[in-house]
């Protein structure tokens, strides 16, 4: 009997080796495509094959003539670490509450990562090398087989199909500094002067007509040209190893850019890239259009995820919000795409934009800060950034190319066919007027429908959720019924449009949120009334958040009581743990014009601060980047406004 119990078990043991045997090799079969995904950085579409007369890139140009080119494609963010947050999870990031640039989010465990789902089924799936995911997802040892600057699908086992990607640098703004620059020509990468005579450049009209933009750009030319030359490099490499047959090619770029006023900016310039996918003959039913046409669908990166499923015949989680363009669960172009603008670096701001292809609605929910005053980075690695600025400072810009320096409107309303550089604000036009209103209810509606957490001010966070609280995280938060979306974005929107007499009713309301609203608003319509002012200080004495009391320092400074504003924003940075307090602490000063009231010694204080442990908002250095500022310009303080 146990002779006969051992072979029941042995046969058993065999039918199921068996059994994953074949649901293995059914999984890893030939029959399933390869993916070759190569990214750049920092462009948009200024390739040859879409048109722009300058560029000169033979191997995308060449690509292209047997490749889908989408003619709409957007990041919905134009910044990195969102945008790559948004492509990883097919899901946006304001939704997941990686909208904030270089913020490390942790995320609950049924948020999807594309390369988690490929590797349960079978792929062999590497990363060469940037991640960049704005949250717990960096690291992740179960996220990639590989990922380095060495990794490569030529170290997958035999027959295994493979996703790989190779995220090509050399187009990276930080790459246009004298220094890289330099670099490439003693290399031999790029010509010593430029290829492109700079006086030949055509400016677009935001950009004065000055030497270091014009050399920056034909220099930028001429990084893109040496991205082109590894693209061919990829690809020859795939051709050279008799995988070309099988492999399904994507290339784009992660966000528009890379001067001055495109990247980090909701702009088309900021958002529209090239992509096109190469599907090999054995692959070409996986789409309608075929090989080099032009697809004019509207396509964006939260459709990247479930298309590289759906193309790969894995199944799509319905937790994505994203939609699949190619492929077996392909679907029909949707009629808008939607953007978002957040923190970029060291300065708050929050822009939410829509655009159907032709009309885009920008929608400013910060008007007061000025979109040039961002993050310093553009000026620390390009001499167009620091040319512009001298340029405005001096009074030699005109109108258009002032913008940049100045507040802005609440609402912006482009059409991109008359104006591709999006410098007419139709807004006010009365022609403009029923398709604003078509496309402002489209954005609400969509920000409702995704619980839009960048209504939530990011030094709010740790007080919502985390360990301890009744949320875990914040993408938690948002989802309950807690987060009461609707209300608290028509108080935003009423914020930037209301007065402060409208807005008063808001500071006692129980949501914390709405009070942040209220605040800002008066913040944005000062009132010096005894019952505003009065109202200021209470919720400086008595509001439980951090950042309801500095917003309403800095409004009660604008309002009458600079004194008071001041000792409250000081009050709170010298006594906060969290770097994230402090970086609104610091920003308020400077936008409560009351930093010039700060000492040499106060600068080294706040430089000096201890933060509690793991703290992202200080890890990440953005307070130190104020602070450094400061200390380095004192006491000449920089201009914000």
């Amino acid at each position: 009997m146990r002779n006969l119990h051992l072979l029941v078990r042995a046969s058993l043991v065999l039918f199921f080796l068996m059994l994953s045997g074949r649901i293995l090799a059914r999984e890893m079969s030939p029959d399933r495509p390869n993916v070759l995904w190569i990214t750049c950085e920092d462009i948009s579409p200024y390739l040859g094959s879409y048109g722009f007369a300058q560029a000169h890139t033979p191997n995308l140009d060449k690509l292209a003539k047997r490749a889908i080119q989408f003619s709409n494609a957007y990041a919905n963010a134009p910044v990195c670490a969102v945008a790559r947050a948004t492509i990883l999870s097919g899901m946006y990031a304001s939704t997941t509450g990686t909208h904030q640039m270089r913020t490390l989010v942790q995320l609950p465990e049924q948020i999807p990562a594309y390369p988690k789902i490929l590797r349960e089924a079978g792929y062999h799936c590497t990363n060469n090398s940037k991640k960049d995911y704005n949250s717990n997802f960096i690291n992740d040892p179960d996220l990639w087989d590989e990922s380095s600057n060495q990794a490569h699908y030529k170290n997958r086992a035999e027959d295994q199909p493979f996703f790989a990607v190779f995220n090509l640098t050399v187009t990276h703004e930080s790459q246009l500094s004298e220094e890289r620059i330099q670099y490439y020509v003693e290399n031999g990468l790029i010509p010593g002067e430029p290829r492109i005579d700079p006086s030949d450049i055509e400016l677009p009209p935001y950009h004065p007509d000055l030497p270091e933009v014009r050399e920056d750009w034909a220099r930028f030319h001429d990084l893109i040209t040496l991205m082109d030359a590894q693209v061919g490099e990829l690809l020859q490499e795939l051709e050279n190893a008799g995988l070309a047959e099988n492999t399904i090619v994507f290339f784009y770029s992660d966000h528009g850019g890379q001067l001055s006023r495109s990247k980090r900016y909701i702009y088309n310039v900021g958002t529209q890239v090239p992509l096109m996918v190469h599907l090999p003959d054995k692959w070409k039913h996986l789409s309608s259009v075929s090989a080099g046409e032009v697809d004019k669908s509207l396509v964006s990166f939260v459709d990247l995820a479930p298309t590289i499923l759906s193309i790969t015949g894995t199944e799509i989680p319905a937790i994505m919000q994203g939609k699949s363009f190619l492929g077996k669960d392909s679907e029909k172009s949707p009629e808008y795409v939607h953007f978002f603008r957040d923190r970029m670096a060291e300065r708050y701001d929050l822009s939410r934009a829509v655009t159907d292809g032709k009309y885009y609605y920008i929608r400013n929910f910060m008007p007061h800060r000025p979109r040039g005053r961002d993050s310093r980075y553009g000026y620390q690695v390009q001499a167009n950034w620091r040319a512009y600025e001298a340029a405005y400072e001096a009074g030699n810009t005109n109108e258009i190319q002032s913008q940049f320096y100045q507040p802005k409107p609440q609402e912006q309303f482009f059409d991109t066919e008359a104006d591709p550089w999006q410098v007419d604000n139709l807004f006010e036009q009365p022609a403009s007027k029923a398709r604003v209103r078509s496309l402002s209810k489209e954005l609400d509606r969509w920000m409702v429908e995704i619980r839009d957490v960048g209504l939530i001010p990011e030094p709010m966070f740790h007080e919502l959720a985390g360990t301890g609280k009744k949320h875990a995280t914040l993408y938690e938060f948002a989802q309950s019924e807690d987060y009461t979306i609707r209300k608290i974005l028509n108080v935003a929107k009423a914020a930037t449009a209301g007065n402060a007499d409208n807005l008063f009713k808001y500071l006692k309301n129980k949501n914390p949120i709405i009070r942040y609203w209220g605040a800002y608003g008066i913040f944005l319509h000062p009132d010096q009334s005894d019952r505003i002012q009065n109202s200021l200080r209470a919720m400086i004495r008595e509001d439980e958040s951090a950042a309801n009391r500095i917003m309403a320092a800095q409004a009660l400074s604008l309002c009458g009581d600079a004194d008071t504003g001041f000792e409250a924003i000081m009050k709170e940075a010298l006594a906060t743990p969290h770097g994230y307090v402090l970086l609104q602490a610091l920003n308020a000063f400077q936008y409560s014009h009351t930093d010039d009231r700060l000492s040499l010694e106060d600068w080294q204080t706040f430089k000096e601060k201890e933060f509690v442990a793991n703290d992202p908002g200080a890890g990440l250095g953005y307070p130190q980047r104020i602070i450094d500022d400061a200390i380095a310009l004192f006491p000449e303080r920089r201009k914000v406004d």
